[in-house]
């Protein structure tokens, strides 16, 4: 069997605990390559203009959900590789679409909750995908890959996933769980919060 880094348990990982991205073959997805991953945390005031003032007042609204932007080296060695590729592209795409169709008995559920967790500094912080892309570069060699689903396929041997992540929270576990405190202490760090 040829050498597969992406089915090795990693520091930076992305997996779906309601299993409903099952299908796609992968429940989680280990970045075995060191990804880019900047986090973006913003908070929203609101100003008041007052008028024949050299400066305005801004007064607190809220704090946003901390964003994700993920950048992923992926290489493909060989066809098992390709095929553990073709699976992660499944699963990233299906985390953007809700449950539909008639023969769909979960049909309406929205996407599911992912957990994102990277080198212990993020630990299970659960986050939405919005946005994924990876791009079949022209130039850069192609390998053939035997998919099961979809025939022959010719995937970039060097190539790149990139996404980006928002997190998310119950109102109830914000609620009973959050307190500054907890938070600037560190307790709150297993618990995902960002």
């Amino acid at each position: 069997m040829a050498y597969n880094p992406y089915v090795k348990p990693q520091p930076v990982f992305i997996e779906d605990p309601s299993g409903r991205l099952g299908a796609s073959g992968l429940s989680r997805f280990d970045f075995p390559y060191t990804p880019t991953i900047s986090s973006i945390i913003n908070t929203n005031y609101s100003i008041a203009q007052t008028t024949h003032s050299n400066y305005q007042q801004a007064f607190f609204e809220s704090g946003a959900n901390a964003n994700f932007s993920v950048t992923a080296p992926i290489v493909i060695e060989n066809e098992e590789q390709g095929k553990h590729i073709i699976k992660a592209m499944n699963f990233f795409r299906g985390s953007m679409k809700m449950r539909f169709g008639l023969a769909d008995e979960d049909r309406g559920l929205p996407p599911p909750v992912l957990r994102f967790s990277a080198h212990g500094v993020y630990t299970k912080v659960p986050v939405l995908l919005t946005d994924f892309t990876y791009n079949l570069d022209s130039d850069i060699s192609y390998i053939e890959v035997d998919d099961d689903a979809d025939g022959v396929v010719k995937l970039p041997v060097q190539s790149t996933f990139v996404f980006s992540l928002i997190t998310t929270y119950s109102p109830k576990n914000v609620r009973d769980n959050f307190t500054l405190d907890s938070y600037l202490s560190g307790k709150l760090k297993g618990s995902g919060y960002v």
